[in-house]
């Protein structure tokens, strides 16, 4: 065998390597399309654990979720989850109006944007404010 056999060989090799990470890495999203009204029920149960003085790791392994105002202690008096949520796939976004404490006593109100997916695990993770 030749060199140039040898890196002809080689490169080809190198190629279908190649080519099979990229075709396993671009499946896209797993799993199938977001049922809106379990995903609903996930992030009123996430909220509502709040409201009732839970911790978010309380909720696992079954909900993995994130809030930074939970996470700094503030205290969730109310919330309001509209209906205009937003299907990305394996991920629906929700818009929630939220009425929190803080450690002071003082109410405030925000616009909160919730990313909710089901798989491949349960999460809630707060994206956004408006």
């Amino acid at each position: 065998m030749t060199i140039r056999s040898m890196t002809t060989w080689l490169c080809r090799l190198l190629v279908l390597v190649l080519l099979s990470v990229v075709s396993i890495g671009c499946g896209g999203p797993r799993g199938g399309p977001v049922d809106s009204s379990k995903v609903q029920d996930v992030l009123k149960t996430f909220l509502k654990a709040w409201q009732d003085g839970k911790k978010a790791d309380d909720l696992k392994p079954d909900i993995v979720g994130v809030d930074r105002d939970w996470s700094a202690g503030k205290k969730l008096v109310s919330f309001e989850i509209k209906p205009n949520e937003t299907n990305q796939g394996t991920t629906l976004r929700f818009s929630v109006q939220l009425t929190l404490k803080d450690d002071k006593g003082t109410e405030s109100k925000s616009t909160a944007i919730y990313n909710v997916t089901t798989a491949p695990a349960v999460t809630v993770i707060r994206d956004d404010d408006d």
